[in-house]
């Protein structure tokens, strides 16, 4: 089966080198791919939310259909405004992500702090303290929200992409030994 997985090795390093471009090209501009993000996930919203309403409506009977009406207008509204506002969106979103990061960062620490004695546990440690960090700056510059999503998004894309060009290298390596 790796053989198989082998010759098509061209295919990784292809999809990686798409990838790792993309990436490239979401660095150029984090503010333009945070707002397309926060848009398209307003777009998610508002058709969760028309789908919710109106599967709350056409099945009236049951015991769920004001809560499940209630969900789907929510939905709608949070999808309609981040459609209007992205900025605001993204602002929002980043400070949900930075208590996220600082909460993280916490539990991580405590874990650490608690298994000492395993061994290994210096990394989660340093782990808990960049989450904290991250999650500081964050709320301390409350703007970073315009190119932090962006940013993530392109970060990982690079990486992911270079992870598929080493995969399909390393599967080329393997068809010439």
């Amino acid at each position: 089966m790796e053989e198989l997985f082998a010759q098509k090795w061209k295919w990784f390093v292809g999809l990686g080198i798409i990838t790792l471009i993309l990436g490239c090209l979401a660095l150029l501009d984090t503010v333009l791919v945070t707002i397309a993000v926060v848009i398209a996930l307003g777009v998610v919203l508002i058709l969760t939310g028309i789908a919710q309403i109106f599967h709350a409506c056409y099945v009236k009977g049951w015991k769920g259909f004001i809560f499940s009406a209630l969900a789907g207008i929510v939905y709608l509204i949070g999808g309609i405004l981040l459609v209007k506002g992205p900025v605001l969106g993204s602002l929002i979103l980043t400070t949900f992500l930075a208590v996220c990061f600082c909460f993280g960062g916490i539990m991580r620490i405590m874990i650490a702090l608690n298994h000492k004695s395993t061994g290994g546990w210096g990394f989660l440690m340093f782990s808990g303290i960049m989450g904290i960090i991250v999650g500081a700056m964050l709320f301390i510059q409350p703007l970073s929200g315009l190119w932090f999503i962006g940013f993530m998004i392109a970060f990982d894309l690079i990486f992911v992409g270079a992870g598929w060009i080493q995969l399909g290298l390393n599967l080329k390596n393997k068809i010439k030994q």
